[in-house]
């Protein structure tokens, strides 16, 4: 795996939704793999960047794969907990979380149905 250089040239802080899901600053340079970079060079804020430029680690595919696992293993393991957490919230809580997403829950619903619901939003979009 080859990695190309990117530079982001954005007014405002970014989070890729590629695999890597790279956090982008602006004016950040990263390295990142030819298949994300493609992904990204297609947004008028990514452009290629100079090797001399990139402020990441070097040219090591392994690290920037280990990095993302790590990523992807910290936020599996927030979500988990965010989810043994819901199974002890009564209507009041679930319905306070739901919030967060922006979402109302109907409190005339059972505690298990609500569970269900912000399970569901926290499945789709993430832990808050």
């Amino acid at each position: 795996m080859k990695l190309t250089v990117v530079k982001y040239e954005g007014q405002k802080f970014y989070r890729d939704r590629t695999a890597l899901r790279n956090e982008w600053n602006p004016g950040d340079v990263k390295r990142v793999p030819e298949r994300e970079a493609k992904i990204l060079l297609r947004f008028a804020e990514f452009k290629r960047g100079d090797e001399s430029e990139a402020t990441d680690q070097g040219g090591d595919v392994e690290a920037v794969v280990a990095a993302h696992a790590q990523r992807e293993q910290d936020e599996r393991n927030e979500t988990e907990g965010m989810l043994m957490l819901i199974d002890t919230m009564d209507k009041d809580a679930l319905e306070a979380y739901a919030m967060k997403y922006e979402t109302n829950l109907d409190k005339r619903k059972s505690v298990k149905v609500l569970r269900e619901q912000v399970i569901s939003l926290i499945e789709q979009f993430g832990a808050r």
